[in-house]
């Protein structure tokens, strides 16, 4: 989750009921200069509508339509702020002071609207925003351990970066300049590895929460090795905004989808895609999309309204606002079944253990009418002769404990 960056005066402490006025953020953030940049208003967009609803009723509680501009507002101030860190120009680094006021006020305004502790609202703008892993992706990456986690140095190899419309990215593949940003083009980045298991002329793509585009060579690995090249991969494991395939032909755009074992996002996480290609200048009636599961396409436009539309048939599943709590759910199944396993390794420590106890050696029960020397717990483990209690024996009680601690930190590591 995007670090909570609050660096004026204010301490965190005070709350915020009411955002500043759009006018009075132009104003912190006036340069001679006229253009102020796609992000820069989006940002006034998001703030002219929080605007009106605190025009009408100031002590008013936000509802899901508020919240979710309200954690577009947060997201986007974010993303600006990422990009002055990086000194991007897309961004004036100037107008730092002004963007950094209004993120500070947004956050106390989201800890006072939700009733949350500051330091806790990453959690809340994660349970509600972004995807978490599957139940297959934490198999395979905690589990099997196949997967690679990149280090910062090595994910910004593949960080994508995309000017007006058209998308960069770095010459990875090259040990002379692997810094050159030329083109992209997603054939040749799939044709990088012969265990590439994205579709036909796509390669994998992630969208990190604080809006940055990853892309790069998408490999299976091998279990116990960590060399799998996975959606997962880029993040180390941690949630996103969308995942997903992508098809890029000098660096335009043809066609992206949700198609991600890792992640699996719902249909509505594309929004999250469509709209921060549009803040870079892609136009959303450029490309075909589609989700994962479903072969029919449409414009990223036509599929922008067409999530709108059945989000109001859906009520409470309302997609747009990420109610859908895929994370959590997904999260649910794995702890689940990761408790299933530790039960199983408990049953086997404790009848391991049992075997040189008194209830075992003076243990009687009748079967079948003939007396068996078996007590209630080797039968309860199916356990009917000696030559089976025998094999059991020799299990190694200390493998088998070090893999139920394992499993202990899982637990607590998804919790």
């Amino acid at each position: 989750m995007p670090e909570l960056k609050i660096q004026n005066k204010e301490t965190v402490n005070t709350s915020c009921k009411v955002l500043m006025t759009v006018a009075s953020f132009k104003s912190s953030t006036k340069l001679t200069m006229k253009s102020r940049g796609r992000l820069l208003n989006f940002i006034e967009a998001k703030l002219a509508t929080i605007n009106k609803i605190q025009d009408k009723d100031a002590d008013a509680k936000f509802g899901p339509d508020a919240l979710l501009v309200m954690a577009e507002l947060y997201y986007a101030l974010d993303r600006w702020l990422v990009l002055a860190g990086r000194k991007d120009e897309s961004v004036n680094t100037r107008r730092s002071t002004g963007v950094n006021a209004l993120f500070a006020q947004v956050v106390k305004l989201l800890s006072y609207q939700l009733e949350t502790p500051i330091n806790q609202l990453p959690n809340w703008l994660q349970d509600n925003f972004t995807i978490g892993m599957t139940d297959h992706g934490y198999e395979v990456d905690f589990q099997k351990r196949s997967a690679l986690y990149y280090k910062e140095q090595d994910r910004e190899r593949y960080r994508l970066k995309i000017k007006n419309g058209v998308v960069y990215q770095k010459k990875w593949w090259s040990s002379k300049d692997s810094t050159k940003w030329v083109k992209m083009n997603s054939e040749f980045t799939q044709s990088t590895g012969s265990q590439n298991t994205i579709s036909d002329k796509h390669c994998g793509y992630v969208l990190s929460v604080v809006g940055d585009f990853y892309s790069g060579p998408h490999l299976s690995g091998t279990t116990y090795k960590q060399t799998g090249q996975y959606h997962s991969s880029y993040m180390g494991g941690k949630p996103v905004l969308c995942a997903g395939e992508i098809e890029v032909v000098e660096g335009k755009i043809k066609h992206l989808n949700t198609g991600s074992g890792h992640y699996g996002p719902a249909k509505g996480y594309l929004l999250n895609v469509i709209n921060a290609l549009t803040l870079c200048g892609v136009d959303p009636k450029s490309y075909k999309v589609n989700y994962h599961g479903s072969k029919t396409a449409y414009t990223g436009a036509t599929m922008l309204e067409k999530i709108e539309s059945e989000d109001k048939k859906v009520g409470d599943d309302n997609v747009s606002h990420h109610k859908s709590k895929i994370a959590a759910k997904y999260n649910n199944g794995v702890l689940g079944r990761l408790k299933d396993q530790m039960n199983k390794i408990e049953k086997q420590l404790a009848v391991i253990a049992h075997f040189g106890t008194s209830e075992h050696k003076e243990g009687i029960t009748r079967r079948g009418g003939s007396r068996k020397a078996i007590c209630s717990i080797c039968s309860s483990a199916n356990l009917d002769n000696q030559m089976q209690q025998d094999r059991y024996k020799q299990r190694d009680s200390k493998a088998l404990q070090l893999e139920y601690e394992k499993l202990e930190k899982l637990v607590a590591r998804i919790k």
